[in-house]
């Protein structure tokens, strides 16, 4: 039970709607306001509290069938944009391999093949006709069939109209691509039957011998560039066989009745003496580079002291005899600040 329902009754209690009803009952007594239905206050009333209509809200048909149009191009956009992507569903297929030089029959079937193509071209014209002609059944369909995406469709006459043009266009192109893929399997059906189990292997035989030799070709091709490399990147000049024996004739010619002497001698050659390349140029191998304050093997360069260091201490040591606050005490044999001396 409510708060109000348990509280007690005001004492002034509808005391001011009695006082308003006596006083409209004297208004009326002493003749003040009229008492019949034809009242023309009340009349002007009414006609002054009729609706009035805002301008802004209001369609002219110029705008009517524009957002007639738009509705319409907007359709026929998502109806083209679900075809396309059914069209990839349908695209995506399952590559069964197949065996190679597979043979075909030579049953034939030309008769057979003609009359289902006349018969196919007769129903696509039937179809053709029966979309271009029937606008109002397709509309009827069209509430049948139910699409992915949620499609606002307007009452007016201009829209429906609209409306049902493009989807009579839509089912039209889906008759003849439907149509096309008919044809195109009809004239992929193979007019000879499937080999059959014993073919089959007799085939996959063949191709694993033409393949057996089309690889030891390959390897032999290889195998024979492979010793023309070998034998381009041979050295073509004739080779030092150690040792190198040299002969030297002593004979003077101004001297009469001088005896002939022959004399020779065994020299071992060495790189270092006798290199045999004459132009060719080694890269000499520099001793590694020491650092002056620890005596390690230099790791860095010093950019401004133009001196190798080794570690962050030899560093230190050289940013400081650069700015002369280090030096190298002779007596006792130690790098040291010049702060000590002070």
């Amino acid at each position: 039970m409510g708060v109000s329902a348990k509280r007690p009754r005001r004492e002034n209690a509808g005391n001011k709607m009695v006082t308003m009803i006596e006083e409209e009952r004297a208004k009326i007594q002493n003749g003040e306001v009229p008492a019949s239905d034809e009242d023309e206050e009340y009349a002007r009333g009414l006609v002054d509290a009729e609706d009035i209509i805002d301008s802004d809200f209001t369609e002219t048909d110029s705008e009517a069938e524009k957002a007639a149009d738009d509705a319409s191009k907007e359709i026929e956009a998502l109806l083209e944009k679900a075809e396309r992507k059914r069209k990839r569903k349908l695209a995506k297929k399952i590559i069964v391999p197949r065996f190679a030089a597979a043979k075909r029959s030579t049953t034939k079937r030309g008769d057979k093949k003609e009359t289902v193509t006349v018969k196919a071209n007769a129903e696509v014209d039937e179809e053709v006709d029966a979309v271009d002609g029937n606008a109002s059944a397709v509309a009827g369909r069209r509430k049948q069939k139910q699409h992915d995406f949620a499609v606002r469709f307007s009452s007016r006459t201009s829209v429906v109209r609209k409306a049902q043009e493009a989807e009579a266009r839509h089912q039209k192109r889906e008759f003849m691509a439907a149509v096309k893929r008919g044809r195109r399997k009809r004239d992929s059906v193979s007019d000879e039957p499937e080999l059959t189990q014993e073919q089959l292997l007799e085939e996959a035989k063949q191709t694993e011998t033409e393949n057996l030799e089309k690889l030891r070709e390959f390897q032999e091709q290889e195998a024979e560039e492979k010793r023309l490399q070998r034998m381009t990147a041979l050295r073509k000049a004739p080779l030092l066989v150690q040792p190198v024996v040299h002969w030297k004739s002593s004979l003077v010619c101004n001297e009469k009745n001088l005896q002939k002497t022959q004399q020779y001698m065994l020299e071992h050659l060495d790189d270092e003496h006798y290199p045999l390349n004459y132009w060719g140029k080694h890269l000499s191998i520099l001793p590694p580079k020491m650092c002056p304050i620890t005596g390690l093997p230099a790791r860095y360069f010093h950019p401004h002291a133009r001196v190798p260091y080794a570690n962050l201490q030899a560093y230190r040591i050289l940013e400081e005899i650069m700015q002369g606050e280090h030096a190298y005490f002779y007596d006792i044999d130690v790098w040291s600040s010049t702060d000590i001396v002070e």
